[in-house]
């Protein structure tokens, strides 16, 4: 099956980071920013093929699609891998770290939060984690093409990996006596976050060398892995400068 990303603004970062294989448009569907869609693609030579609805819905599903979609070139699904990019890129770094996250709309609203704070990328494990599906793509509007992802095999191996290449790891865990607004950082940093419901595995825990807290003071004991995310990330981003 093709690999689809659909969406106005999803559709619109791939064709300009030139990921695009073929670009499908509901027919009769003229609007400013369609039209900006058109042409943008047979600017990069972009094959255009106004389709019915109903075959919009039978290849896409029942998703918002917004009359556009685009089967992306088949490198663009394909991920970077982590010890290649260490050796060319080892000073300020700033990862987030997401482990077995699973719903594609927790993903996308933190590939959002990575590309509005300049994070360095990314890292998921390859197992029980979500990757980069269409409704990735379309929740991130665009975040998926600026953002470095890496998929590891092995995520303890990885955070010792990062350890050999001066990174501290912190993790956020609601249980920590430590609230983030005490701690300072600096240097290269990864920030691990749990999945849902569960949490951070303890084995992944284990090889953090800090965890730390988000206070909150209403009823609410726990936050949405992307809003508890984005609250840790503007405050690390906020003191690393």
């Amino acid at each position: 099956m093709p690999n689809f990303v659909y969406g106005i603004h999803s559709v619109e970062s791939a064709i300009h980071a030139k990921k695009v294989d073929h670009l499908y448009v509901l027919k009769d569907r003229q609007t400013y920013k369609v039209n900006q869609l058109i042409e943008a693609a047979q600017k990069n030579k972009v094959p255009v093929t106004f389709a019915e609805l109903g075959w919009l819905e039978n290849k896409l599903g029942d998703v918002n699609h917004q009359g556009v979609a685009a089967n992306l070139l088949p490198q663009s699904s394909q991920t970077i891998n982590l010890e290649d990019f260490l050796k060319n890129n080892n000073n300020n770094l700033f990862f987030l770290i997401l482990d077995e996250v699973q719903d594609p709309h927790n993903l996308g609203a933190c590939f959002r939060i990575a590309s509005a704070f300049n994070l360095s990328g990314i890292i998921t494990p390859k197992n029980n984690s979500v990757g980069i599906t269409p409704a990735v793509i379309k929740v991130a509007s665009g975040a998926v093409d600026h953002v470095p992802f890496f998929q590891v095999t092995n995520l303890s191996r990885t955070l010792d990996l990062l350890k050999e290449n001066n990174f501290f790891i912190y993790a956020a865990d609601g249980y920590s006596d430590v609230s983030i607004y005490d701690e300072k950082f600096s240097g290269n940093v990864s920030l691990v976050m749990g999945s849902e419901g569960k949490g951070i595995r303890r084995l992944t825990k284990d090889k953090c060398d800090l965890t730390f807290s988000i206070p909150m003071q209403g009823s609410i004991e726990s936050l949405n892995v992307s809003v508890a995310t984005g609250i840790c990330v503007s405050e690390i981003r906020r003191k690393l400068g």
